[in-house]
């Protein structure tokens, strides 16, 4: 990886680490659709004119259905789920959740596509729960109802997060990037706005100048601008050193959160995210056995 390209990927580990810790601000204040709303209507606002100035279309007509599936899966149940466990669990945890995705990615090909799973590709999958296991059982946080119930929804957007991958590259193959991001945005805002508009009069009261700042930088900087780093990145790269981000997010979430939140990072937080990212690991470079062996016979 090139120099440049290797500045904007510890950019982009940054920029996305910020965002477990921007939710924990924001959630409590205008609760998780409100928050999750905010940052997908501020995010598509942003991409929207980035892809204006790149003379990326859009053609709605024709991809709306890609856009809402892809919106709905990958940007507001899993934005919203990750809102909701921020109410009840540090950043490090959801960060660490969230690199499970690539492990959640490989079953839905094993589901959708017929990819037939390795054993190296089952064992990651038994590891990222054996991390999860770990983290919980001997991390910071106190193993009650409701930090397991954080955990969980936390991991469900994980599963989200996979699903939508694979998804992606089922129906979306043929549209551009930067198309996708924006239309996706867009149709996970429509769909959040019935969810979170209940929640605007509080807002109103209730809202204060931190939380409302958390929710423009998840919006601008945290989704929009990370984005098209993203997608440059993948461009510029490769899709396979570009998802070497996953690696990076779970330390730079842990400490922007032990900086500025003060949350504690202990044995237990480094030794649940070491297993969970040694299993990401393992999935991203095991090959599904068909593509393995059709490799072999060509």
């Amino acid at each position: 990886m090139s120099s440049s390209n290797l500045c904007k990927l510890l950019l982009l580990a940054a920029i996305w680490g910020t965002s477990f810790m921007l939710m924990r601000i924001a959630a409590p204040v205008f609760g998780p659709m409100l928050t999750t709303f905010g940052r997908a209507s501020l995010a598509t606002a942003a991409l929207l004119a980035f892809a204006r100035v790149r003379g990326v279309p859009m053609q709605w007509r024709r991809n709306w259905l890609p856009y809402l599936v892809i919106g709905i899966f990958n940007t507001s149940l899993p934005f919203a789920l990750f809102a909701w466990s921020s109410l009840h669990i540090p950043s490090s945890y959801m960060a660490t959740m969230n690199s499970l995705a690539p492990v959640f990615t490989a079953m839905f090909g094993f589901l959708l596509m017929g990819e037939r799973l390795s054993l190296v590709r089952c064992a990651a999958f038994v590891l990222g729960l054996v991390g999860v296991a770990v983290l919980v059982g001997i991390g910071p946080a106190p193993a009650d109802a409701l930090v397991i119930a954080g955990v969980l929804a936390a991991m469900g957007a994980a599963v989200s997060y996979g699903f939508a991958a694979t998804f992606t590259r089922m129906r979306a193959g043929g549209i551009a990037p930067i198309a996708l991001a924006t239309g996706s945005q867009f149709a996970a805002a429509l769909c959040l706005l019935p969810l979170a508009a209940p929640s605007m009069p509080h807002a109103l009261q209730a809202g204060t100048l931190p939380a409302l700042l958390a929710v423009l930088v998840l919006g601008v900087v945290c989704t929009g601008i990370a984005y098209a780093l993203f997608f440059q990145l993948i461009a510029a790269e490769g899709a396979t050193k570009a998802i070497t981000v996953t690696f990076l997010v779970p330390m730079t979430a842990s400490l922007w959160a032990w900086l500025l939140l003060d949350e504690p990072v202990t044995l237990g937080t480094v030794a649940g995210i070491a297993i969970v990212l040694v299993a990401t690991a393992t999935a991203l470079r095991a090959k599904p056995m068909a593509t393995a062996r059709a490799k072999a016979t060509a």
